[in-house]
């Protein structure tokens, strides 16, 4: 289902609201710059942030924007089994294709907890589920053993993993290799050359350039080291920039950059990113615009 580049949709607001019109035109801009699928409502998406509505109201667009060409995934995890169950199932009525289900965040609850959890869902909601374990951010690690019985449970067919503990690996690897499919974390780790890749890659940054990241994974699956290697080192300079910013303060920024229709004011307690953190990505753009000149002396 899930293959290529996804991208985790950034959010526009109008003021207090939802911006439908600008949404729907950077939907079409992802497809039309290659992305593989459309995650919706996430970190990236500000989905704290967003009220149950807003997020069905997202998911109805992006599913009318893309008209079956990608995969539409709702990211519908919360700290609340049950808000989790609803947000999931109106996902579902709205046409999402999957959902991302993060690990309860705030609550740290246990191990059997996490499992209870996701079991929950997976019985109550028919949409395929995809798992997010990111500690640094809910401050507690799905175990490799619990992992080992949530791919027990029906419709779970995905993680993206953002755990780098390195006695981690070898165990997931084997976990996923079994049941599960494997979907890249974003940040530098998901564009350093020289790694075997997976299903399919998050990419924040497609948001910004969707063509070069989507070339990035293209060379990645085709073995082109060094080309990969050379647009990799464009990206990687751009995050360090954006990390400058809280998620996705600066990446919004960056956005209405290169699509001036884009309103980048992030919703608080987020703000816009200072004058360093602008300069900073302002000259890493540039960077993407050399990248560019590369991919286009290719086909010359």
């Amino acid at each position: 289902m899930l293959r290529g580049t996804l991208v985790p949709l950034v959010t526009p607001f109008l003021g207090a609201a939802v911006d439908a019109d600008s949404y729907a035109d950077h939907i079409e801009r992802m497809l039309a710059g290659g992305v593989g699928g459309l995650v919706v409502g996430g970190i990236v998406g500000e989905g704290p942030t967003l009220a149950p509505a807003e997020l069905v109201r997202l998911v109805h667009i992006a599913v009318a924007v893309a008209n079956r060409r990608v995969p539409v995934i709702a990211a519908t995890g919360t700290h609340c089994t049950a808000t989790t169950i609803q947000a999931t199932q109106a996902a579902a009525d709205a046409g999402a294709a999957a959902a991302l289900l993060v690990t309860p965040y705030y609550n740290k609850p246990s191990q059997e907890g996490l499992f209870r959890h996701v079991e929950a869902v997976a019985k109550a909601c028919p949409l395929p589920l995809a798992l997010h374990n990111v500690p640094q951010r809910t401050n507690l690690s799905l175990a490799p053993a619990t992992l080992r019985r949530l791919v027990e449970l029906p419709g779970l067919f995905a993680l993206l993993d953002e755990d780098d503990s390195p006695s981690r690996s070898a165990a997931l690897a084997q976990v996923c290799a079994e049941r599960l499919w494997r979907i890249a974390p974003s940040g530098q780790a998901a564009f350093a050359p020289g790694l075997r890749p997976p299903r399919a890659c998050l990419a924040p940054l497609a948001n910004i350039d969707p063509r070069l990241c989507a070339s990035l994974w293209a060379k990645r699956l085709s073995g082109r080291v060094e080309e990969e290697a050379r647009l990799a080192a464009a990206l990687i300079r751009l995050q360090q920039a954006l990390d400058l910013a809280p998620e996705p303060a600066g990446l919004k920024y960056a956005v209405s950059l290169v699509n001036p229709l884009f309103g980048h004011q992030p919703r608080l307690p987020l703000t816009e990113p200072d004058a360093d953190c602008a300069a900073a990505i302002r000259a890493a753009l540039a960077g993407l615009a050399r990248a560019h000149e590369c991919l286009h002396s290719e086909f010359m």
